[in-house]
């Protein structure tokens, strides 16, 4: 009886560490699953404090920006989203769009910065240009 009870025990175990080891495993795989995207607010969010970061928005100009930022990637998310829906994953029609977009919302955004901003606000695209680059290219 007490063998029984001991092999219950040992196989009890067993089954917890499996289960453990394959939770960590798919949650591991999932965190690298899509790197930089994921979360609409945690994007929009980096989103924000880059340009607080980089152009040193006031409080007021943050209150004036984060309702277009907030927009522009609702509206970006739904046509890519339409773009998949329709089967239609053409990379560099996806990429023009989204540089169409960021243009338009560039010109909303600097109309509530200073012309130094602005300028500052090119070298963030830039700049930000340049790291996609770099990760597409390892991606490869």
């Amino acid at each position: 009886m007490r063998t029984v009870k001991a092999r219950n025990f040992k196989f009890s175990i067993m089954k917890k560490i499996v289960c453990i080891f394959f939770i960590s495993f798919f949650a591991l795989g999932a965190s690298f699953a899509q790197p930089g995207g994921g979360d609409p607010a945690a994007r929009l969010q980096r989103e924000l404090d880059g340009l607080t970061t980089e152009l040193g928005l006031t409080k007021d100009q943050l209150a004036k920006v984060t309702p277009i930022v907030t927009d522009a990637q609702k509206k970006q998310s739904e046509a890519f989203a339409k773009m998949r829906e329709a089967g239609n994953v053409d990379r560099d029609k996806m990429r023009e769009e989204r540089v169409k977009m960021r243009g338009e919302t560039d010109k909303l955004i600097k109309a509530v910065l200073t012309p130094e901003q602005g300028v500052k606000l090119d070298a963030y695209r830039k700049k930000q240009d340049e790291e996609r680059a770099k990760r597409m290219q390892e991606q490869r």
